[in-house]
């Protein structure tokens, strides 16, 4: 009965504890809410052996559990585990000036800042004013087959749901009555997100951290986090391996300077958290891999329109 009443412990944690947590622990803690309420209703629909079994669970350990979870604190100590949430949030006043949409965003990048170098990022893959990817010029036939592989699609190199998923918007986007379209459908957590969160908006549409890439490459390394990995599903010639048992994605060694500047930059303008193994693994991309001819001018055309450069590029040193 220990691990039934340690579920039924955890599933009760304070939510400032839980979105503190890395994004695997609050999904576990997840699951023990969905087991509880489960187990609660188990009881309303079979009546007195599973009471009884909740009533075992109820007993003295699970007393002395929950007496002791109500004397905990709102805000967790600092040894708690942390997630790659928000630091600080920053003044709105500081904010980038960045698109207003998302499809907005798309269009300054496919037409403003990739102008003359229609080129994909993981794979180099040309792709044509209708964002067609020629995906014989990268080694990506194996791929034809795919309509996602052959079109491209804005990548957040900085997930959206890492910056997203601990605000209540994005979580629980039916408390917010501007999260619904004129006919009363729900929009989604992500849409929700962009119409009440100024920063979350602002952050999504950044065009620092949007890159084109191969639909299909975009969708499967999905919001997994950057690293290395020892084996995973490897695309023609690319040499992008997405690993999605572990979810982790192990970017070309030529772009990795690009990433860990990108990732630094989101972290420092938006006060988003990155775990101490993340800075250590961007710290060791960003000086393996300098800042080339096109990552200088492709942040100087960001700069024009957003008003700030990125100074891991712009003031390039080694860390």
């Amino acid at each position: 009965m220990l691990a039934t009443t340690l579920v039924f412990a955890v599933s009760l944690l304070p939510q400032p504890w839980v979105e503190r947590l890395p994004e695997h622990a609050r999904e576990a803690v997840a699951i023990t809410v969905d087991i509880r309420e489960l187990a609660v209703g188990l009881v309303a629909d079979t009546g007195s052996w599973a009471g009884g079994l909740v009533a075992v669970v109820a007993g003295s350990t699970a007393d002395q559990l929950l007496a002791l979870i109500d004397r905990l604190p709102v805000e967790p100590p600092a040894w708690w585990p942390e997630s790659a949430a928000v630091l600080a949030p920053p003044a709105l006043d500081s904010l980038p000036q960045v698109a207003g949409s998302f499809s907005t965003a798309k269009r300054w990048l496919y037409e403003d800042i990739y102008a003359g170098h229609r080129e994909t990022f993981y794979c180099g893959c040309r792709y044509d004013a209708e964002a067609q990817v020629e995906l014989g010029s990268c080694g990506l036939d194996a791929l034809a087959s795919s309509r996602r592989a052959r079109r491209v699609e804005a990548e957040h190199v900085f997930p959206a749901a890492q910056f997203g998923n601990f605000r209540q918007c994005w979580r629980e986007p039916e408390r917010f009555a501007e999260c619904r379209t004129r006919s009363g459908r729900q929009l989604s957590g992500r849409a929700c997100c962009e119409r009440v969160d100024p920063v979350f908006e602002a952050a999504h549409n950044d065009l620092y951290n949007l890159y084109p890439a191969v639909g299909q490459i975009n969708g499967e390394r999905s919001d997994f986090n950057w690293g290395m990995v020892s084996g995973g599903e490897r695309y023609g010639a690319c040499e992008i391996r997405i690993d999605a048992e572990h979810r982790r994605v192990e970017p070309p060694a030529r772009v990795r300077g690009d990433i860990a500047r990108t990732m630094f930059y989101m972290r420092d303008t938006y006060g988003l958290r990155l775990s101490r193994q993340d800075e250590q693994l961007y710290t060791a991309w960003n000086n393996a891999d300098p800042p080339d001819v096109w990552e200088r001018e492709r942040s100087r055309r960001i700069a024009r329109i957003q008003g700030r450069e990125n100074r891991y590029i712009a003031d390039y040193r080694r860390l």
